[in-house]
């Protein structure tokens, strides 16, 4: 069990070495051809795996643990998927994270987490009878592909998206916003 004073701790390798991001998928099955990952992640140098490990202990197994792309001495603790990020890193950033950092984190806090509810509120999972029919864990990764979003909120979801995190210094992304838009409008013409 970790008690909340290591908790604390773990929360300042978050806001040091953490974020929040909404990975933009290009997928030809999904309803706007685009999927939307949220996800979030904590890095550390391979001396510090298991602090990495703290955080997938913490959130009960959840999550992986692997070597960042490009570096052989990172290692990356990732947490994926709507259900995971609203079960378990909304509710630590809020307790632990969030009223400890900056005005300018908390805003771009509070813009995840708006988008993390549309998501959640705009995903419509396989169901049979009303109950669903896949495991959390899969449901995770299915369920963005049957959108309700209209085209022009989806739209105004990934304007939204774009701006998270402007100044970071994390990667780029792969698309320009142009790009994706392009993509959200030759999806939505051939249906």
């Amino acid at each position: 069990m970790i008690d909340n004073n290591y908790k604390f701790w773990l929360a300042g390798f978050v806001e040091g070495e953490g974020s929040l991001t909404i990975s933009i998928i290009d997928h030809d099955k999904a309803t706007h051809g685009i999927l939307l990952q949220p996800e979030f992640n904590v890095s550390q140098h391979l001396n510090g795996l298991s602090i990495l490990e703290s955080f997938k202990t913490l959130f009960n197994g959840k999550g992986q643990i692997h070597k960042k792309s490009g570096s052989k001495n990172v290692w990356v603790f990732t947490l994926k998927g709507i259900n995971n990020l609203n079960d378990y890193i909304i509710p630590f950033f809020m307790e632990f994270v969030v009223r400890y950092s900056s005005k300018y984190k908390n805003k771009e806090f509070e813009k995840f987490v708006f988008i993390l509810r549309k998501l959640k509120e705009n995903s419509s999972p396989p169901t049979a009878g009303g109950s669903n029919v896949l495991p959390s864990t899969l449901l995770n990764k299915v369920e963005i592909k049957k959108s309700k979003f209209k085209k022009d909120e989806f739209i105004d979801l990934i304007k939204l998206i774009y701006t998270l995190n402007p100044d970071g210094k994390g990667k780029k992304r792969k698309r320009s916003l142009s790009e994706i838009l392009s993509i959200i409008e030759d999806k939505n013409s051939k249906n």
